[in-house]
């Protein structure tokens, strides 16, 4: 794919899924290094438990808007808002909470020192 080496789309404008709940943004700016998606989270939303043990992925969580938690296997709570940032290594199980507001959040994730195979859900599949 020809783009001149950039791409930009406004969050509103890039492929989604599951009626807007991810914005696919590794597939709508081309990226290929690595897997970023935008999860916007309903008011006191929590997201089903993961851990990327399959995948390899670390992954970091940037808060956008509003505000929450990641909440690890352990019961720990680290809070995730725009001045809060978190990473979590594949194997450490996850679980994403938000407060009243909701919580815009920004998934970013790639294998440390492999190659990034994006998931099948990422593409539609």
């Amino acid at each position: 794919m020809n783009d001149n080496g950039y791409r930009a789309a406004a969050i509103a404008d890039l492929p989604d899924l599951w009626d807007g709940f991810a914005k696919l943004v590794r597939e709508g700016l081309g990226i290929t290094a690595f897997g970023v998606q935008i999860m916007d989270l309903p008011p006191d939303y929590e997201t089903k438990s993961h851990d990327e043990g399959d995948s390899g992925q670390q992954e970091l969580y940037v808060g956008l808007r509003g505000g929450g938690a990641v909440v690890l296997a352990d019961g720990k709570r680290l809070p995730l808002d725009p001045e809060h940032l978190v990473r979590v290594d594949a194997g450490v199980g996850r679980v994403l909470t938000s407060g009243s507001d909701g919580l815009r959040v920004l998934c970013v994730g790639a294998i440390p020192g492999g190659v990034y195979e994006p998931p099948g859900w990422t593409r539609g599949e």
